[in-house]
């Protein structure tokens, strides 16, 4: 055995102990020859993975082939270290017993290369995977961007149809009301001094009571349609002193709000629009009132968590509302009007006015990112 060469050398019968053990084997080991030659099984030498591969694998491969290359085990020194070998070993026969030799090269920096292989392998494939996300993102982006896209071509054409619907409605439609207003009044003013039949003076005054309710219809809807270039700037307000001047302003006895159920009194947005809208439902409480029992309004006001998103699909965050309730004892609406109650000119009474003020309500919620709703019971 040459025992200057750089690497480990030994041998052992297939079923004995160690036969032969070079020096650089037995340093590496932390071992002395009277602890190996003749004491350890090579098995021994192996750590507890290495040890199974070996008997499994590695020892019927040489026992068919007599001869193994390239097998890399584990050796396990008397102190515990490890040391990761390459393994050649040949089956030969000497002095008439079936003998293994075996040379191994001590891979010192294996592990080291392979975790560095390992990290790199993983770098790439985790740059592969992020790169297949970056590329489905953006193609996910480019659609999202073709839908905003035509969202906003839409949005400007309708922005577009607006104002030229609100220039119809502030002039185009209001002189001829004006003008059919001025000559059925210069009409009536004859027919007082020439004496016209009673009939043909009730027809004209119909006719001017119609042009003014037509004029006022528009003035109305004038403002309905114009109202979003109307908004104030968002300020805190305080609810029951938002309740107290709506109610200064209706400046009506038989109005007087119960606001014992004020949880929350904290209002942020357009106060004066807000107010308003308070105004008017509690004015529609009071004008469709029971004539069998006085009017009793109460107003409660709560925080609650509501999705933000409520037209976008699939798309969640929940953030704090203020719930304000305004509960009556008024006659109410039908129960099939309840999806309809805040649509522009929906009447659901004889006595009702224009159509117009629940539609503003709605319109003004809706510019604060709420919703507004009816309910009889």
């Amino acid at each position: 055995m040459n025992q200057n060469l750089p690497c480990f050398q030994f041998s052992f019968p297939v079923d004995g102990l160690l036969a032969e053990v070079n020096h650089r084997m037995k340093d590496y080991l932390e071992y002395e020859y009277s602890e190996l030659i003749d004491k350890l099984r090579f098995e021994d030498l192996l750590t507890a993975g290495s040890k199974i591969f070996y008997k499994t694998h590695f020892l019927p491969m040489l026992m068919m082939q007599n001869r193994v290359d390239e097998m890399f085990l584990s050796l396990s020194s008397k102190g515990g270290k490890e040391y990761p070998v390459l393994m050649n070993m040949e089956l030969v026969n000497k002095d008439g017993k079936q003998t293994i030799q075996a040379v191994g090269l001590h891979m010192a920096k294996r592990n080291k290369y392979e975790k560095g292989i390992i990290e790199a392998k993983r770098a790439a494939e985790k740059a592969l995977l992020d790169n297949e996300l970056l590329l489905k993102m953006k193609l996910k982006l480019e659609k999202q961007q073709e839908v905003t896209e035509k969202q906003l071509r839409n949005l400007r054409r309708i922005n577009q149809e607006q104002e030229e619907f609100g220039k119809i409605l502030s002039h185009d439609m209001q002189e001829p009301l004006r003008k059919i207003h001025l000559f059925a009044g210069l009409l009536e003013g004859r027919t007082e001094n020439d004496g016209f039949d009673p009939k043909l003076r009730s027809y004209l005054q119909k006719l001017l009571d119609l042009s003014e309710y037509a004029q006022e219809l528009m003035a109305r809807l004038q403002r309905y349609h114009s109202l979003e270039d109307r908004i104030n700037e968002s300020t805190t307000g305080n609810l029951p002193a938002m309740i107290h001047s709506a109610l200064i302003k209706l400046n009506n006895s038989g109005i007087a709000p119960d606001l014992s159920g004020l949880r929350e009194v904290e209002v942020f947005g357009d106060i004066p629009r807000l107010t308003w809208v308070l105004g008017e439902l509690m004015f529609n409480s009071y004008k469709f009132r029971s004539k069998e029992e006085p009017l009793s309004i109460m107003i409660t006001a709560d925080i609650i968590k509501d999705n933000f998103y409520q037209v976008v699909e699939n798309a969640y965050k929940y953030t704090n509302f203020i719930q304000i309730r305004i509960k009556d004892n008024a006659r109410g609406f039908p129960s099939n009007a309840e999806g309809r109650v805040f649509g522009l000119l929906q009447k659901f009474h004889p006595d009702s006015g224009k159509g117009i003020g629940l539609a503003y309500c709605k319109k003004i919620i809706e510019f604060h990112h709420g919703h507004i709703s009816m309910k009889s019971i």
